[in-house]
C-alpha cells in the first residue's frame, strides 16, 4: 500500500466516523432534517460532484458585505497547495438540497512534521441555500479531531480562525504556538 493510499484510508475511516457520531447524536436530539442525504468526502471526490468547479462557480454568487467576500486565492490553488502532502487533511461537505448536490463547505491543511498536531488552514462555507447553514463547523472540527487521533498528534489547531468564539463552542482555546514568532493567530484543543 503506498503512503498516499494509507492516508486516504485514514481520512476516510476519520469522515466514517464523523458521521456515525453526527447520526448517534441526531437518534437523541433529533435535527434529522438538517443532515439529511449529507456526505463527507475528499476535495478530490467525485462522487457528488467536483467541489472545486462548485466553490468557484457558485459560491461567489453569494459573496457579499453580510455574508463573506472569499479568499485571496481561489480553492482551486488552496487545495493544490496541500494535497500533493501524502498526509494533508483535506474534507468537502455535500448535501443534496431540492435535488441538487449542493457543496456545503471546505477544509484543508496538515500535520506538523512530528505530527504533534495537524492544523487546519482554511475553511469556508456556503451561503448560498442549505440544511446545514451555519452547522458545518461542526463535522469540520468533528473530521479534523479523528482524523489528528488517526495520525497520533496531540492536538488540532485551527489558523487565524475568523470567529473565535464560533470555535470556542466546540472547546477551543487560544493557543500559544511555540515554532511560531510571536506565537501566531492559533486556537487549539488538546485530543485525547
Amino acid at each position: 500500500m503506498s503512503d498516499f493510499t494509507y492516508f486516504y484510508v485514514l481520512q476516510d475511516e476519520a469522515r466514517r466516523r464523523t458521521m456515525n457520531a453526527i447520526n448517534k447524536r441526531l437518534l437523541i436530539t433529533g435535527g434529522i432534517k438538517y443532515w439529511d442525504k449529507t456526505t463527507l468526502c475528499s476535495i478530490l471526490g467525485t462522487e457528488k460532484g467536483n467541489a472545486l468547479k462548485f466553490a468557484k462557480e457558485e459560491w461567489p454568487k453569494f459573496y457579499g458585505p453580510d455574508t463573506h467576500r472569499g479568499f485571496e486565492e481561489p480553492w482551486e490553488k488552496l487545495a493544490y497547495r496541500y494535497l500533493p502532502q501524502k498526509d494533508h487533511f483535506d474534507l468537502a461537505i455535500w448535501q443534496e438540497v431540492d435535488g441538487r448536490q449542493v457543496l456545503v463547505a471546505l477544509a484543508v491543511g496538515n500535520p506538523s512534521n512530528a505530527r504533534t498536531h495537524l492544523t487546519v488552514k482554511w475553511i469556508e462555507r456556503f451561503y448560498g441555500h442549505n440544511y446545514l447553514s451555519g452547522r458545518a463547523l461542526w463535522p469540520i472540527l468533528t473530521c479534523a479531531e479523528e482524523y489528528g487521533k488517526l495520525l497520533g498528534c496531540e492536538r488540532v489547531l485551527i489558523k487565524d480562525p475568523v470567529d473565535s468564539g464560533k470555535y470556542e463552542r466546540y472547546g477551543y482555546a487560544r493557543y500559544h504556538h511555540p515554532q511560531v514568532a510571536h506565537g501566531g493567530n492559533y486556537f487549539g484543543k488538546e485530543l485525547t
